[in-house]
C-alpha cells in the first residue's frame, strides 16, 4: 500500500469519527431543545367533554340580565385543575387563548396580580391589571353540540406576557364562557374595569361560576 493511500485512509477515518460524534451531539441535544419548547398551560383545563353548564345568558358585571358597563372579571379557581391551576407556573409569553362558552360573545383577555387577604370582606382581595389584550369574539356551542354533549374548545393566537404567580381575567360586560355548578368565589368581580398600570383594587363582587379560559405558555 502506498503512503499517499495510507494518508487517504485516515484522513477518512477521522472525517467518518467527526460526523459519527457530530450525529450523537446532535441526537443528545434534540431532545432537550424538543423538551424546552414544550408548552405550559393554566387556567381552565379544557377539552370537548366540558359542559358550560348554565352559561346562558351569561354573567354580568352587575349580577343583572342587561349589560351594564364593563367590569374585569379574574378566574379565581380554575375549573379542573384545583389548587393553585389559576396561577400561571412560570415566567413567559401566553401563545394561545383557548376558551369554551355557551353562546356568542366577545372579551379583551387581561393579566392580573392578585393580594388574597384573610378578611372575609370581599373589597379586602385587591386585584390590578398589567395587560389587557385585543377582543376577541367566540361563537359558542350548537344545539348539536349540547345534543352529541361535544363543546366546542375555540382558540385564539395571542402574544400576552405574564409573570409566575399572575391570573387570567377578561374585560367585558357578560360573558358566557363560565360553567356554573358551583358556589364560592370561582371568580373575582372588579367593576369598574381594572385598567392596565393602575393601582390594586378591591374586588366589587365574586361569583361561583368557573370562567372557562385556558393559557398555553410557550
Amino acid at each position: 500500500m502506498t503512503r499517499i493511500h495510507l494518508v487517504s485512509s485516515k484522513i477518512a477515518r477521522r472525517a467518518g469519527l467527526v460526523f459519527a460524534l457530530a450525529g450523537l451531539l446532535a441526537a443528545m441535544v434534540a431532545p432537550a431543545s424538543g423538551f424546552a419548547s414544550a408548552p405550559v398551560k393554566f387556567g381552565s383545563k379544557l377539552n370537548p367533554t366540558i359542559q358550560p353548564s348554565n352559561s346562558l345568558p351569561g354573567i354580568t358585571c352587575t349580577g343583572l340580565e342587561a349589560p351594564s358597563s364593563a367590569c374585569t372579571m379574574v378566574q379565581d379557581e380554575a375549573y379542573g385543575r384545583p389548587d393553585g391551576g389559576e396561577l400561571a407556573p412560570k415566567t413567559g409569553t401566553i401563545k394561545t387563548i383557548r376558551v369554551i362558552a355557551g353562546g356568542p360573545g366577545s372579551f379583551r383577555p387581561q393579566i392580573a396580580t392578585v393580594k388574597h387577604s384573610t378578611s372575609t370582606v370581599l373589597g379586602a382581595t385587591k386585584a390590578k391589571v398589567t395587560y389587557t389584550g385585543p377582543k376577541l369574539s367566540y361563537t359558542g356551542q350548537t344545539e348539536a353540540n349540547f345534543e352529541n354533549d361535544s363543546y366546542k374548545v375555540e382558540s385564539f393566537k395571542v402574544n400576552i406576557p405574564v409573570q409566575k404567580g399572575q391570573q387570567l381575567a377578561l374585560r367585558g360586560n357578560i360573558s358566557s364562557m363560565i360553567r356554573c355548578s358551583s358556589g364560592g368565589h370561582n371568580t373575582l368581580i372588579y367593576s369598574p374595569s381594572l385598567l392596565t398600570g393602575k393601582p390594586f383594587q378591591g374586588a366589587t363582587d365574586a361569583n361561583g361560576c368557573w370562567i372557562l379560559m385556558e393559557a398555553v405558555i410557550r
